[in-house]
């Protein structure tokens, strides 16, 4: 059924928002109660001179009321370590996730958390191995430490190919650890779960794996199971899997970097051995505790990605544009023509949009805004089209 896209942005979603208590100034209350019915870009709420980020998979509808508020009460307060900060945090996670805190650690962002957990997993003679494309940060660890990365390229349909992936940990005498995005990035898509299942089993002191599931609260498929399944069987869990979880994504508090990594205990005391000391941020600390605190605001920012990846989606058929269904805050689309120059382009209008991938030209990732920003978006797609760029 088609969507009534000036219905929806004046509607329901932009009620809701100002029902939470966005101040009038919110960029996002702006954007989704914006009118529509002319051709300036002023009427999709856009601010001139700025361009739309829709190239770093952010939370376009900012923090939680919630959190702004935490943070303005705890302001006077930055003077002081973070420790009780902190510990709140872990508590309010433990609680949210049914883990001990025995089975948590925090990181400065989830970036931290994938060092730490490379650092602790790493032997004499690892191999790390990973898809590819995927998200990379860990690349630059492992290579810090001298460790051969072995990439995977997906397969045919964009997924990752694990029985590949497999065949290089057997090829290799030695211990290997596996990096798994979940929902992967760039893509989007989530790791088939009964393949994923079967090799997870056979994690040992020989292979470990570090999933990554920083979209995670996107996904929305009934069969998905997250891997902290398998480590909230306490001392029964599993030893060599850590899962990377962050506030960046859907929590909406990338700059001020909170991340959390999920393990066995063990698993956990030697990554906190390869933690900074005092590595917190107060003010990113009781952000993060009020946006556990925060459903409804967790609720509409689904409701908020859903509705704006409809109209991309909509816009991606009407133009014959190849495009992954995404279980995450972005899309991966073809373009049909030089990635690089459609991001010049993209950027020229006014937007800016991912960066290339490896094995991705002829693609680019999208991440989602606000229903208003994408209904821009999708105007300048078709206007690309007219032009013959895409």
């Amino acid at each position: 059924m088609q969507m009534n896209r000036r219905k929806f942005l004046c509607g329901s979603l932009g009620a809701s928002l100002l029902t939470l208590g966005c101040s009038s100034s919110n960029t996002a209350t702006k954007l989704l109660s914006s009118s529509t019915s002319t051709n300036n870009t002023s009427s999709y709420g856009l601010v001139e001179g700025q361009a739309i980020p829709l190239n770093f998979n952010e939370n376009p509808l900012g923090l939680a009321p919630k959190a702004q508020q935490a943070i303005t009460q705890a302001l006077p307060q930055a003077w002081r370590y973070p420790d009780k900060a902190r510990s709140d945090l872990m508590a309010a996670l433990s609680q949210s996730l049914t883990l001990s805190k025995s089975q948590l650690i925090y990181g400065n962002g989830s970036s931290e958390v994938l060092k730490m957990a490379l650092d602790a997993l790493a032997q004499t003679n690892s191999q790390l191995v990973m898809p590819d494309p995927s998200y990379g940060v860990i690349i630059d660890y492992a290579m810090a430490r001298g460790i051969p990365v072995v990439k995977v390229k997906l397969d045919g349909q964009w997924q990752t190919d694990l029985a590949k992936m497999q065949a290089k940990v057997a090829a290799h005498k030695g211990p290997s650890i596996v990096y798994l995005c979940n929902p992967n990035n760039p893509t989007g898509i989530l790791l088939p779960q009964s393949p994923l299942n079967q090799w997870l089993d056979k994690a040992s002191s020989q292979l470990s794996f570090i999933i990554d599931e920083a979209y995670v609260e996107y996904v929305a498929q009934p069969g998905f199971v997250s891997a902290t399944a398998r480590v909230q069987r306490g001392q029964r869990g599993q030893s060599n899997i850590v899962v990377c979880r962050t506030f960046s994504k859907i929590y909406a508090l990338a700059g001020l970097r909170v991340g959390y990594g999920v393990a066995h205990p063990t698993l956990i005391k030697a990554m906190q051995a390869q933690a900074s000391i005092d590595n917190a941020n107060l003010l990113g600390c009781v952000a993060a505790t009020a946006s556990l605190a925060s459903p409804d605001w967790l609720k509409l920012s689904l409701e908020s990605n859903h509705q704006a990846k409809e109209l991309v989606y909509q816009q991606l058929n009407e133009l014959g544009l190849e495009y992954l269904p995404s279980d995450a805050n972005f899309i991966f689309h073809s373009v049909k023509g030089d990635s690089q120059q459609y991001m010049e382009r993209m950027e020229q209008a006014g937007i800016l949009v991912g960066r290339p991938f490896n094995h991705g030209e002829g693609w680019n990732r999208l991440s989602i805004g606000t229903p208003a920003q994408m209904l821009y978006f999708c105007k300048t797609l078709a206007k690309f089209r007219q032009l013959g760029w895409v």
